[in-house]
């Protein structure tokens, strides 16, 4: 079964990660309710909430950071912030945005599968274009928006 965290602890793990911080590192800092040497490496957070987040589940947060992982919630803002943390986009420069739904987001393959299962629960990718070999072109809308 696949981990499925909140988008905050999303953020903290990614921000950690876009920072260098690698799984094994990550993991060892939580293990070790390292909070202090998390804020060494980044200090926009107070990393105490993902070590309370570890301290509840860890088998959980641990599959989450070694695998693939699912968002609990996850609104439009929340999509855009994780677009631009975890790969690297920008609305307007890699994306268009029109009201709740992102068009033309462009990753390779590997990663449009890591975003539609952080999605999953609220979002769908629909559209999709092979642009080249390895780079795929979605489009994300809510799962209310999808025609039945």
């Amino acid at each position: 079964m696949t981990a499925s965290i909140s988008l905050w602890e999303t953020y903290l793990i990614e921000t950690l990660r876009s920072k260098g911080m690698s799984s094994a590192n990550l993991l060892e800092h939580l293990k070790n309710e390292d909070s202090k040497g998390l804020n060494e490496l980044d200090d926009s957070y107070d990393y105490t909430e993902l070590i309370s987040a570890s301290k509840k589940d860890f088998s959980n947060l641990e599959q989450a950071i070694t695998s693939d992982y699912t968002i609990k919630y996850v609104s439009v803002y929340g999509i855009k912030n994780l677009l631009g943390l975890k790969f690297g986009l920008h609305e307007g420069q890699d994306y268009q945005m029109e009201d709740t739904k992102f068009y033309g987001v462009s990753l390779p393959s590997g990663q449009v599968k890591t975003l539609e299962t952080m999605l999953i629960h609220q979002w769908r990718l629909v559209n999709r274009k092979t642009i080249n070999q390895d780079l795929i072109q979605v489009d994300i809308v809510h799962k209310t928006e999808i025609s039945k």
